[in-house]
């Protein structure tokens, strides 16, 4: 099967060039339906690709090739490919209706125009490329358009088509414009509706206060979302989540890696040291078969000399990793010591001695040897995706590094000083995922603080970049997070889901990931699922950026768990000074808790934050009716207006 990415063929007397609508097929989660039910899938598959060939044909359609799950073709018109698809999914979804859920077959379809070199029963050339990456950007049971379609087919055939905007995928030098195909007369497909943010309707009150309330809008941004699951949410949050489960499984040794101490005699090199700690500790999180704290819950501890066994009950770990850098010259040298925090015994030590150009080897060694030390079984593929060299470039990795250590702080400056490095570092490699993962992280902090004017070209561009570094690094764990952030933002929760939990599913043991998965779990009116990941990401990482408890003090009140909603409030209180969603959330909390005192309080502090703030308005950004109404009638019994 010629399929995307497929090289075109070189002086072959028989291949000849044509304009053709391509179409590409793709059963969303086929790896994990056959890993479950591998010869039920099969038959299964076959049985759809007998109806789906006969439509295919019935429309003039030529099937090009198949390879696993994924189906080719080629058509005479754009309409004729349009309505083979629409036909397709129609037939699948009747076939798929009576299935559990975990048993469905869907098909993403992804349509494009373009010029294709024929050759024999092949075809070659961009048009099919894109045609793959328009496919990767449908929902699931849906159909996705290129711009190129769209033009041709607008007026001709009564559908609905929603922009979905340009976006830059893989080995495609021009951003690729996209549209979502729905039935005539209905709105945005769910992943792609947008509704305006609640800041919009507080700055028409307030216009002399725009500035300001940009800021606070992201606050507003975080309960957005159309509906989930109907009725009222269970009492109790899941106990068998996929995601939560595989992260906190018992008997998973736990460990800390220190921020290693820098013996370079240069203070400005911390950002170094500080960059090797938290690629070691990204190594080891991608084995699942470890719980690994997040560099936030380590950084505390930089230059400090604690005890062990205090490092065991202060951090909850088991085990404890130490070390040194110090760079002279070219080389190298990185110490490490293996402690078990609980007895205060050192299990293992080791110096790595190196030429600067090894830094990687060197990490990769000591994650190894870590390992190998807690004697940890891995499966040959885990090692293979954990050990990989993410730059030849050893100038754009020092960039990367700086960029890191400034876009935390989150400050203005910061960041836009940490662009300024992400930049530099995509420049020096432009094919290196960590910097496209960094800048796009500064655009996400430009929308969220109200640091930009334009925040939706800020979240537009933090989806290309996340994009961009995934097709340059499918394995970047980080760039499906980003992503997954990003399109949550968008209120693309179908997609937002799927990003997230492949970001999970590469590295178990990051707190952002596991925070993010909790806002879109929240957003898509799950909270029963929202609140156990959040959980997980403050035990991972207890400095969290405010949101992460922002969204865990609605979770539990959407859960009915007021007691811990305020709890939650209460501990965090002091990092949500700029952020009125967790004020307006903690005193609907303490009204259905009876504690009229507490409810005034944090509406006094709401007021200060943000003075326009509208009761219904907030509350009619919860997509899901029961959520809605329970949060509007906490909030009136607080004395909300």
């Amino acid at each position: 099967m010629a399929g995307a990415d497929s090289p075109t063929p070189a002086g072959s007397a028989s291949a000849k060039r044509k304009l053709a609508a391509i179409l590409h097929a793709d059963v969303v989660g086929y790896s994990r339906l056959m890993g479950e039910d591998e010869s039920g899938t099969h038959a299964r598959l076959m049985a759809y690709r007998a109806v789906i060939d006969e439509i295919i044909a019935g429309h003039d359609g030529r099937v090009v090739g198949t390879a696993g799950d994924a189906v080719l073709a080629d058509f005479p018109s754009v309409v004729e490919a349009l309505s083979a698809a629409v036909e397709m999914q129609a037939a699948l979804a009747e076939r798929n209706a009576p299935l559990p859920p975990d048993r469905k077959l869907e098909l993403r379809i992804g349509i494009n125009l373009g010029d294709v070199i024929v050759d024999g029963g092949d075809l070659f050339g961009d048009g099919v490329n894109v045609a793959a990456r328009v496919e990767a950007l449908a929902d699931p049971g849906g159909i996705a358009i290129s711009g190129a379609v769209h033009d041709q087919v607008r007026g001709k055939i009564d559908l609905a088509f929603h922009d979905r905007g340009a976006h830059d995928v893989k080995n495609i030098a021009e951003p690729v414009r996209v549209f979502a195909v729905g039935p005539a007369g209905q709105g945005p497909p769910q992943s792609a509706r947008r509704r305006r943010p609640a800041v919009a309707a507080l700055a028409a009150v307030a216009a002399v206060a725009a500035v300001a309330i940009v800021a606070a809008g992201a606050a507003l941004f975080w309960l957005r979302g159309p509906g989930g699951l109907p009725g009222s949410p269970s009492d109790t949050p899941a106990q068998d989540d996929p995601a939560v489960v595989a992260a906190t499984s018992p008997g998973k040794p736990t460990i800390a890696v220190l921020p290693f101490e820098d013996r370079s005699g240069e203070t400005v090199q911390g950002y170094f040291s500080d960059g090797v700690t938290e690629d070691v500790i990204a190594d080891l999180g991608r084995f699942s078969n470890l719980l690994v704290l997040s560099w936030s819950a380590v950084a505390p501890y930089k230059g400090r000399s604690v005890a062990p066994e205090q490092l065991a009950r202060d951090l909850d770990v088991r085990y404890v990793v130490g070390g040194s850098v110090r760079q002279a010259g070219d080389r190298l040298r990185v110490t490490v010591q293996l402690t078990d925090a609980e007895r205060g015994l050192l299990l293992w030590s080791e110096r790595y001695d190196e030429s600067f150009d090894d830094v990687f080897a060197v990490q990769d060694q000591i994650a190894r040897d870590l390992v190998a030390a807690l004697a940890v079984r891995l499966t040959s593929l885990e090692r293979e995706r954990s050990f990989e060299k993410p730059t030849e470039s050893l100038d754009a990795y020092d960039q990367v590094l700086r960029g890191r250590d400034l876009v935390r702080r989150i400050e203005h400056d910061a960041n836009v000083e940490a662009h300024d490095h992400f930049e530099r570092a995509a420049t020096l490699d432009p094919s290196y995922s960590d910097a496209a993962v960094g800048l796009g992280f500064t655009h996400m902090n430009d929308f969220m603080y109200g640091w930009t004017e334009w925040p939706h070209q800020a979240i537009e561009r933090a989806q290309a970049l996340a994009e961009q570094a995934i097709g340059l690094d499918a394995r970047n764990a980080m760039a499906h997070a980003l992503l997954a952030q990003a399109l949550a933002f968008q209120l693309q929760f179908d997609r937002a889901e799927q990003a997230i939990e492949r970001a999970i599913a590469l590295n178990p043991n990051n707190a952002m990931s596991h925070a993010i998965r909790g806002i879109v779990m929240n957003w898509s009116g799950r909270p029963e699922l929202a609140a156990p990941s959040l959980e997980l990401a403050l035990r991972l990482d207890p400095h969290p950026a405010a949101w992460w408890p922002a969204s865990l003090v609605l979770a539990n009140y959407l859960l009915r768990r007021y007691g811990e909603a305020a709890g939650v409030f209460e501990r965090f209180e002091r990092a949500f000074a700029e952020d009125p969603a967790p004020f307006a959330v903690a005193a609907a909390a303490y009204a259905q808790l009876g504690r009229p005192e507490d409810a005034a309080r944090a509406l006094t502090a709401l007021g200060q934050i943000s003075p326009f703030f509208d009761a219904e308005t907030y509350a009619s950004n919860l997509a899901d009716a029961g959520h809605a109404s329970h949060m509007l009638e906490g909030l009136r019994k607080a004395g909300l207006k």
